[in-house]
């Protein structure tokens, strides 16, 4: 709640204000907007309302920050220093920060009642892995059939233990989104992740 009596940027998937990367989704918190722009580079607005908005750091952006301008819904301009990196991993959390981890095989959410188990195989929702390869229109909605994949290295580590990542890919069918799967190792502690 705090956040919405200054116009404050943060990642959309934890809400943290942290580095962005080429391809990540950002959410303004307490105003909307209209348009952004960092520099000549316009920024891909997903939606905005009167107290939010949502958008996207083009794939193509490059350098160690981004200058951002938003036009807000009051018309005041906003001005925004932004740390750009090639990468800023972010897992999605949830409302009560629990990170959006799914089983592969029945896309249920795991969690307190639907545990992952050692061989499982799990999704994870992510932002912030940079470019990927084929190259990708920042704004646009990624193919559900053969998505485009992350170039960076991805690792996932579960209880200090490295899993197997199978692939890391852009979200079928969804904007800014990345989704990693890896198996789940064999010597785990016993128990629900």
């Amino acid at each position: 709640p705090h956040l919405t009596r200054r116009p404050t940027l943060v990642s959309a998937a934890d809400l943290s204000t942290r580095a962005t990367a080429p391809g990540a989704l950002l959410t303004l918190i307490g105003s909307g907007a209209r348009s952004a722009q960092a520099g000549e580079l316009a920024i891909p607005l997903l939606a905005s309302s009167d107290d939010r908005a949502e958008f996207q750091i083009p794939f193509e952006a490059q350098g160690n920050a981004l200058q951002l301008t938003l036009a807000s819904n009051t018309g005041t301009p906003l001005v925004f220093g932004v740390p750009l990196d090639s990468v800023a991993p972010t897992v999605f959390t949830d409302r009560d920060g629990a990170p959006m981890v799914l089983d592969a095989e029945s896309g249920v959410l795991i969690d307190g009642s639907n545990p992952a188990r050692t061989g499982t195989r799990i999704q994870i929702l992510a932002s912030g892995l940079g470019r990927v390869r084929p190259d990708w229109p920042s704004g646009v909605a990624a193919p559900v059939d053969s998505p485009p994949a992350v170039i960076a290295p991805v690792r996932v580590r579960v209880g200090g233990v490295e899993a197997d990542v199978t692939r890391a890919v852009l979200a079928p069918g969804y904007i800014g989104f990345y989704l990693i799967e890896a198996e789940l190792p064999i010597i785990m502690n016993a128990g629900p992740i």
